[in-house]
């Protein structure tokens, strides 16, 4: 096994660079730690792109070393770890990169994960030499997989397009380019494979502008920066500032609408900004693309793209039917990433505590923690036990049930287990692994709605529907699903429900419940009525003779709905 191969390194392009569908493959780009792994049977070494020695910092990927060959194997890949919302993200990385030693709290509460991008050495025999395209299958070969080991979909050129939409809305922030009839060239930077940066496009608040000019010179107002605001829960926050030419056609109309001096600022503003600043009364929306999000919750590298008609604005950049008038009447709802805070869709509910559960509940205000052990509050026949809304409603203060570090390690083990499932069917059952590729980006799409102050009972069960399509195809005969129609039970399908309740809800019983155990089971989602209010119920039957199915179906989460029912 060689002792250091320096890794190949891609050159920056565009798709069109990529012309003929026989030579060129496409596949995520993953943001995080890049690393060679040097893996033998007996122990793993992890180096990075600079040669210097990270394998202290990241001792859960000591389990490559039971699932290489018995001659070991030498890896090229990226360590990654995820966000809230379950986003690869240097922010927590970056609290793993701090320490050569993690501690145990550390590793739970940010695990990480190795996405393996290429085979250099296996078995005791050099494959760096081949063609990628080889060498890809000698690496889907190895079966590599598990909870913090990723082999990622590997596609053709005819479907760059879905793949770069599913990455835009999984919020990686790039594709790779490989060509597949050529060698890996260690150490060298080279056009055979191209990084392809993503831009992704969205509306924002004009909040202001910043002038040309140094303080002192005669400025004359032109716009040197547009600064750009998205509507927060307790008004606009800043986002960041954009350029624009002196001459664009938008710089009249932007400075035309220069508020006085009552005009509101967003919040977070920088005050070297917010010095220089000319605030403007809300009603003016501008189309930006940008890269993503810095871990400030600022838009990275946005380019302006014009200012957009009344007509054509989202309807979340523009005031409710409440909003007052005048220069403080900015939209309240919700739309920018909060990296400090957990989301809403959790707090307040309580989680049912069963022994073989991995996470803790707490209580929401007026409840208790309801044990797996006490006796149906129901009294309905078959039930055994209840916890209500652990990822549900409440008064007062609760727990986060499923943001924080039980997200990232639910999310993580999703997301791996997801890709390797299309992974395995882009040779086998390519119509099937487009069809779950566009599943896991409308569960991307789902995750965008994580901050706002309600979502719709029925996108929440287009989430949970695409969700249970992935899981069933991996689990194949082991999980059944059912999901009643609400409208069935009298419950309105637009009904206003915390964003990602119902999903984390799902998502916990079948990867906490269901799948550790060897035979399977099912999961219900049901709609009903309860204290002259709509709720769901995620019921879960686990295979087996287990004693809380006895007599039925176990109820692993109450979710109650928003919404009164109309008398």
């Amino acid at each position: 096994m060689p002792d250091l191969v320096p890794p190949m390194l891609p050159a920056t392009g565009e798709l069109a660079d990529a012309t003929d569908a026989s030579r060129w493959a496409v596949e995520f780009g993953w943001e995080g730690h890049r690393c060679v792994a040097y893996v033998r049977p007996d122990r793993v070494r992890l180096l990075s792109s600079t040669a210097r020695s990270v394998t202290g910092s990241f001792p859960e990927l000591g389990a490559l070393a039971a699932q290489g060959p018995p001659g070991g194997m030498v890896l090229d890949g990226t360590v990654v770890a995820l966000d809230e919302a379950g986003r690869p993200s240097r922010g927590p990385l970056l609290r793993r990169t701090a320490t050569v030693a993690p501690e145990a709290a550390l590793r739970a509460e940010v695990p990480v994960g190795y996405v393996v991008t290429d085979l250099l050495w296996a078995d005791g025999r050099r494959v760096l030499e081949l063609p990628y395209r080889r060498r890809r299958a000698a690496l889907e070969e190895l079966g590599l997989g598990g909870p913090s080991i990723l082999v990622p979909p590997s596609f053709g050129l005819d479907e760059a397009d879905l793949v770069a939409r599913t990455a835009e809305h999984y919020g990686l922030d790039g594709l790779h380019l490989k060509r597949l009839d050529v060698a890996y060239q260690p150490g060298r930077r080279t056009r055979n494979w191209l990084r392809v940066p993503l831009r992704r496009r969205r509306q924002v608040l004009v909040a202001g502008w910043v002038p040309a000019g140094r303080a002192g010179w005669d400025r004359r107002e032109r716009i040197a920066a547009v600064l750009l605001a998205l509507p927060g829960p307790d008004g606009p926050r800043y986002v960041g500032r954009v350029g624009m030419g002196a001459a664009d056609a938008d710089a009249g109309t932007i400075a035309g609408a220069r508020g006085g001096a009552g005009t509101r600022a967003p919040a977070d503003v920088p005050a070297e900004i917010a010095g220089e600043a000319r605030w403007v009364v809300p009603g003016l929306v501008a189309a930006v693309e940008h890269r993503g999000w810095t871990a400030a919750g600022r838009l990275a590298l946005p380019a302006y793209r014009g200012l957009v008609p009344p007509e054509d604005q989202d309807p979340e950049l523009t005031p409710g039917p409440g909003a007052r008038s005048g220069a403080d009447s900015w939209s309240t709802g919700s739309g920018i990433p909060d990296q400090s805070s957990v989301s809403r869709a959790t707090a307040g509910g309580s989680v049912a505590r069963d022994p073989r559960l991995g996470a803790g509940g707490g209580t929401g205000a007026g409840g208790d923690s309801a044990r797996s052990d006490a006796p149906s509050s129901e009294g309905a026949a078959g039930q055994g036990a209840t916890g209500d809304g652990a990822a549900g409603v409440g008064s007062g203060d609760g727990v986060a049930a499923w943001h924080g570090p039980l997200s990232r390690r639910l999310e993580q083990h999703f997301v791996y287990n997801t890709l390797n499932t299309i992974a395995s069917l882009v040779r086998t059952d390519p119509p099937r692994a487009r069809e779950l590729l566009l599943g896991f980006a409308d569960l991307s799409r789902a995750a965008d709605r994580a901050d706002a102050p309600e979502s719709r009972l029925d996108e929440e069960l287009a989430a949970v529907r695409a969700y249970l399509q992935i899981e069933r195809t991996r689990f194949g005969a082991r999980l059944d699903t059912e999901v009643d129609d609400p409208a069935a039970a009298g419950i309105d399908p637009a009904a206003p429900v915390l964003p990602l309740s119902l999903l984390a809800a799902v998502r916990r019983a079948v990867q906490e419940r269901i799948e550790p155990e060897p035979r399977g089971g099912a999961v219900a989602v049901r709609f009903g009525i309860e204290d002259g209010r709509p709720s769901c119920r995620v019921e879960v039957r686990v295979a087996g003779d287990s004693p809380d199915t006895a007599d039925g179906p176990f109820v692993l989460f109450r979710v109650p709905l928003v919404a009164p029912v109309p008398e």
